[in-house]
């Protein structure tokens, strides 16, 4: 008899230690690419990543620290990851094989939702001369890491001002170095994709006294239509006791087509995420303020995942027939 239930036992471990064999083979796991650990978006894809994990069975989704957008895009157009952030006229270059991806079109990215919005912001020393971005010419300036969103913005921003690099010496260094290079006045000034008050910001702000050149010709908005001019308001940062135009965009978060996901599975993928809002939401201010299944659509300019389609349309949102993907069938 002993040797009938040890035989039992052993059977029923050896049929659970293989079920928990083929479960775990059976998880599909990826990445989400973010932006920064000093930023907002970090711990929001974190955080959206344990909540897919969670509550999506069959997958396991972890929050990757990147170099933002462009890195993000060449990630997702190769497969490499299967969800990730970029700014969306980044990814809308992108998609349409535009400017610096004139020779590597990446239309296979889909878009899923609007995170926050992207704030375009130009700092200098307070005693500086430069009044203008035309004022930067001759002078060193923090551009961004070389090939990130944040690059092409600045590249953007000064040849609407008739400036190249040829015209200035840029820095291709992230905020946080650019930061500490403006505090110990080895740089003129910068130009930064990132959120308000974020933490790097709010280090050079509180750490001595700075001015902001303000983006407010309308010339500028309608050439580059995907940015909206917004008005940060006086006392924001310390110092700065006025007003200043800038411009922002939104970032998107993105799937791709070389992702193993089947329509229902980014149904699902969205599903948990808006559905378990509040356990992610809580992680920045910025993502608790601007993160809305709302304002989910919102200045999206490249196709939606028909997943994603399928989610927002069951929630009754309208979704524009521009953004319908090639692959969509209504």
């Amino acid at each position: 008899m002993r040797k009938f239930l040890a035989m039992v036992v052993a059977v029923l471990l050896m049929a659970a230690l293989g079920f928990g064999v083929a479960g775990a083979a059976d998880t599909k796991r990826f990445s989400i690419g973010t932006a920064g650990t000093a930023g907002a978006l970090y711990p929001m894809g974190v955080a959206m990543g344990q909540v897919i994990t969670k509550y999506v069975p069959g997958f396991a989704a972890t929050g990757e620290a990147t170099a933002a957008s462009v890195e993000n895009l060449r990630n997702l157009s190769t497969g490499k990851m299967w969800m990730g952030i970029s700014q969306s006229e980044i990814a809308a270059m992108a998609y349409n094989g535009e400017g610096d991806f004139a020779k590597r079109k990446m239309d296979n990215i889909r878009a899923m939702f609007s995170t926050i919005y992207s704030y375009v912001q130009i700092f200098v020393a307070a005693d500086s001369p430069v009044k203008s971005i035309a004022d930067f010419k001759g002078k060193t300036v923090g551009v961004g890491p070389a090939g990130s969103g944040g690059e092409m913005a600045a590249r953007m921003i000064l040849g609407f001002y008739g400036l190249t690099y040829k015209d200035i010496k840029p820095q291709f260094i992230p905020e946080t170095e650019a930061v500490q290079a403006l505090k110990d006045g080895r740089i003129d000034g910068f130009i930064c994709t990132h959120p308000i008050k974020s933490a790097a910001l709010l280090d050079l702000t509180n750490s001595m006294t700075v001015k902001m050149i303000p983006l407010n010709d309308p010339a500028f908005y309608q050439r580059f239509p995907f940015y909206t001019m917004y008005t940060i308001p006086a006392g924001t940062y310390k110092g700065v006791e006025v007003e200043v135009q800038v411009p922002i965009s939104r970032i998107i978060m993105y799937t791709t087509t070389k992702a193993d996901f089947t329509t229902d599975d980014v149904y699902h993928i969205m599903q948990a995420i808006w559905d378990h809002q509040d356990e992610w939401n809580g992680v920045h201010a910025a993502v608790k303020n601007q993160v809305q299944l709302g304002t989910a659509l919102n200045e999206i300019g490249t196709p939606l995942h028909p997943g994603a389609i399928k989610f927002f349309e069951e929630k009754g949102m309208k979704v524009d027939p521009h953004l319908y993907p090639p692959e969509y069938k209504k």
